[in-house]
C-alpha cells in the first residue's frame, strides 16, 4: 500500500499555509482562501526556496529557507526573531509621510519607492509596470508608492521635483534615485544587487 505524504505550502500572495498531497501535480495546486496558483517547489535544493531578510535588531542579512519560514527563525548574529510577517504583505505598500520610517527605513527587505502625482500623465503609465514588477518581487523587494502632493514632507526632504521618481533604499539608507519612469527589465536589474 502506498502512502502519500502531505506537505505544507505557503502561499506567496496571502501567506495562508495550505496542505498539499506530494502526489499532487504542481500546476493544478491552488491557495485554499485565494485561489492563487501555489509554487511546489522542492525547498530543501532549490535556492529560490530562500528569503533574504535584515534582522531589525543587528541589521544583519539572514538567508531563511521556505520551510522554515513558520518555525519563529532567529538572526543568525544576534539571536532576534526575524520578522518573517513582512514577507507576505500585500504590494505595493501606500507610504505616507507618517508611516515612511516604518515602511522604508525600517524594512527587513530593499525598497523601491515610486514617488508620483495625480496629475502627472506619466505616472499613469508607470504604475502598471510598478504594480507588476511588486507582485514579481513580493517576498524579496518591498515595493512602495508615495503621492507627492500628499505628502509635502517627504517630497521635501527628498527634493523631488518632478515624477515620476524612484528610488531604492536598503538597510535604511539610500542607495539610488532613478528620474523617469523605467521599464521592468531596468528596474529589475537595477533592484538585483540588493537581494
Amino acid at each position: 500500500m502506498n502512502q502519500t505524504t502531505d506537505r505544507i505550502v505557503r502561499c506567496s500572495d496571502c501567506g495562508t499555509k495550505n496542505k498539499i498531497p506530494e502526489n499532487i501535480v504542481s500546476s493544478m495546486a491552488k491557495c485554499g482562501k485565494c485561489h492563487a496558483k501555489l509554487e511546489l517547489t522542492d525547498t530543501k535544493n532549490d535556492t529560490a526556496g530562500n528569503y533574504t531578510l535584515r534582522c531589525m535588531a543587528c541589521k544583519t542579512r539572514n538567508r531563511v529557507p521556505a520551510g522554515k519560514i513558520d518555525s519563529r527563525p532567529v538572526c543568525g548574529k544576534c539571536s532576534a526573531v526575524l520578522p518573517t510577517g513582512e514577507l507576505f504583505k500585500p504590494q505595493p505598500v501606500m507610504v505616507t509621510d507618517s508611516n515612511f520610517d516604518e515602511m522604508v527605513l525600517n524594512s527587513p527587505l530593499p525598497v523601491l519607492l515610486f514617488c508620483w502625482a495625480p496629475w502627472c500623465p506619466t505616472c499613469g503609465t508607470v504604475a502598471p509596470v510598478i504594480d507588476e514588477f511588486a507582485g514579481e518581487s513580493k517576498g524579496k523587494i518591498r515595493v512602495g508608492k508615495i503621492n507627492i502632493d500628499a505628502n509635502r514632507m517627504i517630497a521635501s526632504k527628498f527634493n523631488i521635483l518632478s515624477v515620476p521618481y524612484l528610488f531604492i533604499f536598503d538597510n535604511g539608507q539610500l542607495k539610488e534615485s532613478l528620474p523617469g519612469g523605467l521599464q521592468k527589465h531596468t528596474i529589475m536589474m537595477k533592484m538585483a544587487q540588493y537581494l
